[in-house]
């Protein structure tokens, strides 16, 4: 683990506290609704007065209906634009990571055509970023690790990772969240870690369902050592992932 974070669902008056008390970063999660600013016009100043002294940030980008590999070009185009919002609001509140989906779903589009469209969306993208500012494409229905590591693997840039979100590869995936970990190996730039009974996208505390988060950890220790840990469990849950983590070995090193 490079460090840890706290996701803050949108809810930064409640996990800032935690973030000062543990010492530990965020990822704040308010700008995933682009209309979010629109109904708080103070957002930035919002956000920037609650996580003072908060460091790293990560911020959470749009990804409702997004599709950077649509065989639509109008569809491809709305996709960009919402992420030339999602970063542009991580510079101003001095974000240094920003994770937006992968935005695949299974059986709508042709492996191939997938890859090659959204290979070259993400390397026009990138084109004009902040070399450090990293950006990281989380899976969620995707079943299988496979399409998602070659897009990253083929645009091959440092500031282009993958987001694992143990989570959604654990309800929704056909392949095991290990197996995951080890195809994609050092690919993994950030972790997004929750619970849930392998029905759906519960997001509970760590512990209360039927991950096996020892061997996740233990293989992303192994394979991804340099991945930013992600709690994504809800600000009542925070403490008690915390005291998982710390009671199972897995402490933050600290640091951005």
């Amino acid at each position: 683990m490079r460090f840890l974070l706290l996701c803050d669902a949108s809810q930064p008056s409640k996990v800032a506290p935690i973030c000062r008390k543990a010492g530990l970063g965020v990822e704040m999660q308010s700008f995933s609704n682009p209309e979010y600013p629109v109904r708080q016009p103070d957002s930035v100043e919002l956000h920037s007065a609650a996580y003072h002294g908060v460091h790293p940030r990560s911020l959470h980008g749009p990804f409702g209906d997004l599709s950077p590999g649509s065989c639509d070009p109008l569809i491809r185009q709305v996709t960009r634009e919402r992420f030339e919002f999602a970063y542009d609001y991580a510079v101003r509140l001095g974000a240094q990571h920003v994770v937006l989906h992968h935005g695949y779903v299974p059986h709508t589009n042709t492996y191939g055509g997938w890859l090659r469209r959204c290979v070259q969306f993400w390397e026009d993208f990138l084109e004009d970023k902040d070399p450090n500012l990293a950006f990281y494409l989380e899976n969620l229905l995707e079943q299988e690790p496979k399409l998602l590591g070659e897009v990253v693997g083929t645009v091959d840039r440092p500031n282009l990772r993958v987001c694992l979100d143990v989570g959604h590869a654990f309800c929704h995936g056909k392949t095991p969240v290990e197996r995951w970990i080890e195809e994609l190996g050092e690919l993994i730039g950030y972790v997004h870690f929750h619970d849930n009974q392998g029905d759906q996208d519960a997001h509970l505390s760590l512990g209360e369902g039927r991950l096996p988060l020892d061997q996740i950890c233990h293989s992303l220790e192994k394979n991804a050592p340099g991945a930013v840990w992600a709690l994504e469990v809800g600000p009542e849950n925070l403490e008690d992932s915390l005291f998982w983590l710390e009671s199972h070995g897995y402490l933050p090193v600290g640091g951005c």
